[in-house]
């Protein structure tokens, strides 16, 4: 089971890679705006601290990475309502219709990949999941 989860992540890098290369970001810079995406979608605010907690980099390496996608035309910094102190990062609409396609075509092949699950084969894929993400959340952290 761990080789084939180890080949899985090995397949899904190769392809955020390509995404990648495809919208002219490095991994790091498409795994922040997925990031920010998600986030914005589920009605979350952004600061560059949560990319810097998110990715585990250096607030320095954040300010760059955020400076290139800005400077894309991925991301804008507005003022943040409710702490004017920071800004929020929200993804521009050219992001959201540059990822939309790729992101939309990868999901809609996953999903149908899931389809070919019973009900409890799908149960147990998803709990081993869960285990794995709670573990590996786990390495490293103070708690």
């Amino acid at each position: 089971m761990l080789e084939a989860l180890h080949m899985y992540r090995a397949a899904e890098a190769a392809m955020r890679r390509r995404t990648g290369t495809a919208m002219g970001l490095g991994e790091n810079d498409l795994l922040a705006l997925r990031f920010i995406l998600d986030q914005r979608a589920g009605g979350h605010p952004v600061a560059s601290k949560d990319i810097t907690r998110y990715l585990g980099i250096s607030s320095a390496s954040t300010s760059v990475l955020l400076r290139r996608l800005e400077s894309g035309g991925f991301i804008e910094r507005r003022e943040n309502m409710a702490d004017r102190r920071s800004s929020e990062i929200v993804p521009t609409p050219a992001a959201e219709g540059d990822t939309g396609p790729m992101l939309a075509i990868a999901q809609n092949s996953m999903a149908a990949a899931i389809q070919t699950l019973s009900v409890e084969e799908a149960r147990v894929v998803t709990r081993f999941l869960t285990m794995m993400r709670e573990t590996v959340d786990r390495i490293g952290s103070a708690t």
